[in-house]
């Protein structure tokens, strides 16, 4: 069975931000780490852009970055089996998806009027 979050029902906004960080979570190969990494760090400083961000909302960033993090580094190592960490990552995208469907935009995100 495949664990991918699900993001029905986000915001588009947050959708179209959170949707490649998934995507490289769920499907990256051996080798490509820094691009897991390289994504989670782009993603989650474009959410906190987006998203006035409570300290819920920072914990579940947190934790899932070091998820992400955690399984980038296992992708590069040498005949890896990175099954656990990819569902530890694939869980906590979850948990921090479940949390930005309570977010509010932040007020540089309505003021470009992409409030939701």
């Amino acid at each position: 069975m495949r664990l991918i979050p699900d993001l029905a029902g986000l915001p588009s906004v947050l959708d179209a931000i959170i949707r490649p960080w998934v995507d490289a979570v769920e499907s990256t190969g051996l080798g490509m780490g820094t691009s897991v990494a390289d994504t989670a760090a782009r993603t989650a400083l474009s959410i906190s852009r987006r998203v006035v961000v409570t300290s819920e909302l920072s914990n579940c960033l947190t934790q899932a970055r070091h998820a992400s993090e955690a399984f980038a580094q296992k992708l590069d190592r040498r005949n890896a089996s990175v099954s656990n960490e990819r569902k530890a990552a694939l869980i906590a995208l979850a948990v921090l998806i479940e949390e930005l469907r309570l977010a509010e935009p932040s007020d540089s995100t309505r003021a470009l009027g992409l409030a939701w």
